[in-house]
């Protein structure tokens, strides 16, 4: 293994392992080029940060495209890749079976046409948003590695327990249950179930999915507010679900709420929940990521991006006629160009049925910002909370027409 650092360039060359259906291993190395002048030891703890627990020479299996092999890095060569605007998946300890303990069914998506998800949306509240993302990337990082991204999943936790105290009807919380999703790392899940009471353990379940981590890619130990990302979706799918708790709604599938952690790491955390769900059987009828949903660049139109690879097309088209009955912006269709995304990822490659809607089109995104500690609700007037406002539309009605 080899990690060169020039004055102009990087050089990386890794080992990779593809798995055939024998069973049988083959190794061959591939080289990747990053055009950099990052140095070797930028990913250091050069600030004494305390809470933090990362080994940058632990060796981590990686993939940067859902059709290229996986490749051998360390952590470090990962926070490099992370710098230079890669994505990539971390499989190093995903089974060596995920996807395949059994073939899952697959739904097809009528029109939506329930009569709850009208009266439900004057619910919404931007200013509940506005002041639960306020406190939410008031913390110094949300690292999933790291104390205050600890304590970021703790407040997070708190906030739903709190939210379902109040507001719940007995009806209702009999049916629901919070409860945290531990993992490797310091910053834990967050898993919301709401469950009939005549629902089998194997009906099919709702999920909708946001990340709750955050990460500064010049340094993981420097600050990252991550209010866009992905602070925002968070919030969208907090205030969906406070406002199904405001109008007594009792699903008649079982419908869940997920906060993932460590999706910045490589999707660690929601590939824990799916290999998870997979092993205990579990049938899921449709799942939406809410990864960023608060920029709106200046000059652009206001639009929801349905994001067209690395999802489900029968579910990726029912997303677009909930935009066109439940919003008022329109949306678009954008494939992304490297291949590898969001925590829905994780779902669609164990062959549950996933889609994504993102915050806008990719160039005219917060790519600024994003990663660094100038993701803050303040960066810009192109922060947006009446967008935040159409997404949490969206998942009222992606979460109520799928579940009831």
């Amino acid at each position: 293994m080899l990690f060169r650092v020039a004055a102009s360039a990087t050089w990386l060359t890794f080992f990779t392992i593809a798995t055939h259906a024998s069973g049988q291993f083959s190794k061959h190395t591939a080289q990747f080029h990053f055009e950099s002048d990052i140095s070797d030891d930028q990913f250091e703890n050069h600030y004494n940060e305390p809470g933090f627990e990362l080994n940058l020479d632990d060796i981590r299996l990686v993939q940067f495209s859902l059709d290229e092999d996986a490749i051998w890095i360390t952590e470090r060569q990962k926070l490099h890749a992370k710098a230079m605007g890669k994505k990539y998946l971390d499989i190093t300890d995903a089974p060596s079976n995920f996807g395949l303990l059994f073939e899952k069914p697959h739904f097809s998506y009528p029109p939506p046409n329930s009569s709850l998800v009208a009266p439900m949306l004057p619910l919404l509240s931007i200013e509940e948003m506005k002041i639960n993302l306020e406190y939410f990337s008031s913390f110094r990082t949300r690292y999933y590695n790291s104390e205050s991204g600890r304590a970021s999943s703790e407040w997070l936790l708190q906030k739903i327990r709190n939210y379902t105290a109040e507001l719940a009807t007995p009806e209702q919380k009999a049916l629901i249950s919070v409860e945290p999703f531990y993992h490797k790392w310091k910053q834990a899940s967050v898993i919301i179930r709401i469950a009939p009471n005549d629902s089998a353990g194997s009906d099919p379940i709702t999920i909708l999915g946001a990340h709750c981590d955050s990460i500064n890619k010049e340094n993981p130990f420097l600050p990252a507010p991550g209010a866009d990302d992905d602070g925002s979706g968070t919030v969208t799918l907090l205030e969906a679900y406070r406002t199904l708790l405001k109008f007594k709604y009792i699903p008649t599938t079982p419908l869940e709420f997920h906060f993932y952690s460590a999706e910045e790491g490589g999707g660690l955390g929601s590939q824990d929940i799916v290999a998870a769900y997979e092993a205990e059987g579990k049938v899921v009828k449709g799942m939406q990521q809410y990864d960023m949903t608060a920029w709106v660049a200046s000059g652009s139109e206001e639009t929801v991006n349905i994001i067209t690879n690395g999802v489900d097309a029968e579910l990726t088209q029912f997303l677009t006629l909930l935009v066109d009955r439940y919003l008022d912006i329109p949306w678009v269709k954008e494939t992304t160009p490297a291949g590898i995304g969001s925590d829905h990822l994780l779902w669609n490659r164990a062959g549950y049925q996933a889609c994504h809607a993102f915050e806008g089109l990719v160039a005219y995104g917060n790519n600024d910002n994003i990663h660094t500690h100038r993701d803050r609700i303040d960066a810009s007037h192109e922060f947006s909370f009446s967008h935040v406002h159409q997404f949490a539309k969206l998942a009222v009605a992606f979460a109520v027409e799928l579940s009831s």
